[in-house]
């Protein structure tokens, strides 16, 4: 066998492909368009370290378009309010006409706001059902995965708070204070917790019909929250912790007596 031969010949274990076509012994399954009908087998699909990056660039994409609705917004606010205070307003004879502007400005300002944050939710909420969606533990064990979750928790919260949608927020939080030792520590993250179960207290509490099995568990949660938000920053011994202590107390024996009468 010449030395051209042995160049040009293919060798018996390659795959050959010549001009798109395969080798007989390479036909077979066609399983580029396959999708599994049964539900068991779609779902072990999802453990797929591959599956759940892309999930999770999915969830980023998302969170960074909230995010620049969110920056552009205050970008524009901020633009706004340094032109007002430039502006020279000599048609204003009276005083209450520079209350009425005033106000006029503050309410552009909040309209403005509300409608960014609200935009911006949609696309943090899609980002949190993307990340949800991740079942891979190595991805999830990432701190690329944690360090992004926890940002994504903290923006979400903070913006459904500012729109005064309480309830979303409260699954979000008892979440995040379970990632890591540092959110645990959060005090934001309890501070935020103790408004929004108080929240919850109070409207219930105005239902003749609610349960209050329910009303007191928001109402332990409430002052529990605020009890470690005081305890981080300042310390158990703290005499802040133990003023604090003594509304707590307040509150409950408030609860207990309204309690004896129903």
């Amino acid at each position: 066998m010449t030395g051209a031969q042995e160049k040009t010949e293919p060798k018996k274990d390659d795959k050959v492909i010549k001009e798109g076509m395969m080798e007989p012994e390479d036909i077979g399954w066609r399983v580029r368009d396959f999708r599994p009908y049964v539900q068991a087998i779609r779902d072990l699909e999802k453990l797929n370290k591959e599956y759940s990056d892309n999930l999770l660039k999915l969830a980023i994409d998302e969170y960074s378009t909230g995010i620049d609705i969110l920056e552009d917004m205050e970008n524009e606010v901020l633009k706004s309010m340094t032109a007002n205070k430039s502006k020279k307003f000599l048609n204003e004879r009276f005083y209450w006409q520079e209350i009425d502007r005033k106000n006029q400005e503050v309410r552009q300002v909040w309209m403005k706001k509300q409608e960014a944050k609200m935009k911006a939710v949609t696309y943090l909420t899609k980002a949190i059902n993307y990340l949800d969606q991740i079942q891979n533990i190595e991805v999830k064990q990432e701190p690329k995965f944690i360090n992004f979750q926890t940002k994504l928790f903290q923006v979400y919260v903070s913006t459904q708070y500012d729109l005064q949608n309480f309830k979303p927020c409260i699954p979000i939080l008892e979440r995040y204070v379970t990632l890591s030792d540092k959110s645990k520590k959060d005090m934001w993250a309890y501070k935020y917790m103790s408004s929004c179960y108080g929240y919850m207290e109070k409207v219930l509490a105005k239902y003749r019909h609610a349960n209050e099995d329910v009303i007191n568990d928001f109402r332990n949660k409430k002052n529990s929250s605020m009890l470690t938000a005081v305890e981080i920053k300042y310390g158990i011994e703290s005499p802040q912790y133990k003023h604090l202590q003594e509304i707590v107390e307040m509150d409950e024996k408030r609860a207990e007596r309204i309690n004896d009468y129903k």
